[in-house]
């Protein structure tokens, strides 16, 4: 039986034959523009939702301006990219020679595959001209199977490549278990979206933080009606250990809000009204913001925030994206409704950085417990480095890209 890398390079090579022998004419391909380097970027065409590699251009353009790019696999919304941008959007490339046509006519100095895809002709024809190749984004756990014959093509592959970004630990052991040497395997963690902290009136701010001083406050952001009646109900609750803590209901849409009303008059709760531009007094439960104009401000005060939208469907705004809470330094409770932020909950909770909740009865358990500062700091804490960190990522990401680009010259 031959050793493992023939095994590997014979498989490699039978798979590049098959695809030439199977192909056509070869398109024309098109050059962006310019005389800047370019960047091939290729796109997992395997995931329902391609990468966005629009926060991860402007990285790379950030260091070197002028630079030029090349889109391959997934297609792209144009409106997804940075304006101005000196691009094309190449053939599929899965035929070699088409791989072999559009290096030769680009002369790209680095390629950048993005998601969970191992180009094979794209790799190899960037390969024999001794090109970088970089991969990120790309978990791999689905190639790692040994015996198979795709198995031994994608080992092949991932001795082409140049550098691996894994996303996490589980990804980084994919890679090596493929045969990537240790050292061109790097742990840089999940490319995020990264958001500006909402904007607040500092004033407004500092004169509300003095009057709420000493007073735990929850925060309810953007709930539906039975998420209100939830929460107004945990924190009827809460006011039994804590008589002098408040809940603010924030972004509350107007076919709700007589009910909501009628839901704090029945529990006996005192309401204030930020439309009737009162300040809660020391006596009032509940602060009725309707608007959705000062969260900003409403995530700087309440130490911890409950995300509606995601626990019980019903009647309501849509839901808030929970890097919002995150970057300002208030804890998160959520439930298991996903939504459109899916990819965020889900790094937020691998991180421990929030806390999920899957019924009224553990939203208040959960605004029980979070009521100790100790608890609501922690996962606070853990949440800013999740919204704060794809930043950093992109910058990891960007700067190896770079490198290799100039270390290929």
């Amino acid at each position: 039986m031959p050793p493992p890398d023939a095994t590997a390079s014979l498989a490699l090579w039978l798979h590049l034959r098959r695809a030439a022998l199977s192909s056509g004419p070869v398109p024309p391909i098109a050059t962006p523009s310019g005389d800047g380097p370019l960047v091939l970027v290729h796109l997992s065409e395997q995931a329902e939702d391609p990468p966005q590699p629009a926060a991860l251009i402007k990285a790379l353009l950030a260091r070197r301006p002028g630079l030029r790019f090349a889109f391959s696999g997934a297609p792209l919304p144009s409106d997804h990219l940075p304006a101005g941008l000196r691009s094309v959007a190449l053939p599929p490339c899965h035929d070699p020679a088409v791989a072999h046509e559009a290096i030769q006519t680009l002369r790209p100095r680095v390629a950048l595959i993005l998601g969970d895809q191992l180009p094979a002709s794209l790799i190899s024809a960037m390969a024999e001209q001794h090109l970088p190749v970089i991969l990120c984004e790309a978990r791999l756990v689905a190639y790692t199977r040994r015996g198979s014959w795709r198995g031994a093509v994608n080992r092949g592959l991932i001795g082409k490549i140049t550098r691996i970004l894994a996303p996490d630990p589980t990804a980084a052991a994919a890679a090596r278990q493929l045969g990537a040497a240790p050292d061109r395997v790097e742990l840089t963690g999940p490319i995020t979206e990264t958001r500006p902290p909402l904007a607040a009136n500092e004033a407004e701010r500092r004169a509300l933080a003095q009057i709420l001083a000493g007073r735990h406050t929850l925060l309810a952001a953007c709930p539906t009606l039975p998420e209100a009646k939830a929460v107004l109900a945990a924190h009827q609750a809460a006011l039994h250990h804590n008589h002098r803590a408040l809940l603010i209901l924030a972004g509350l849409s107007e076919e709700i809000l007589p009910q909501i009303r009628a839901e704090v008059e029945a529990l006996g709760l005192a309401a204030v009204l930020r439309s009737d531009d009162e300040d809660p007094s020391p006596d009032d439960h509940v602060l009725i913001a309707e608007d959705t104009q000062e969260m900003g401000l409403w995530y700087r005060l309440a130490p911890v925030s409950f995300m509606g939208g995601t626990l019980l469907p019903g009647p309501g705004l849509a839901p808030r994206h929970p890097f919002e809470p995150a970057a300002l330094g208030s804890a998160i409770i959520h439930g298991p409704i996903a939504g459109p932020h899916g990819p965020e909950w889900v790094q937020l909770d691998g991180a421990s950085a929030a806390r999920l909740v899957t019924d009224a009865v553990g939203l208040t358990r959960a605004v029980t417990d979070l009521s100790a500062a100790d608890q609501a700091a922690m996962l606070a804490g853990n949440a800013w480095s999740v919204s704060t960190g794809g930043a950093a990522v992109l910058g990891r990401i960007a700067d190896t890209v770079i490198e290799a680009m100039e270390t290929a010259q």
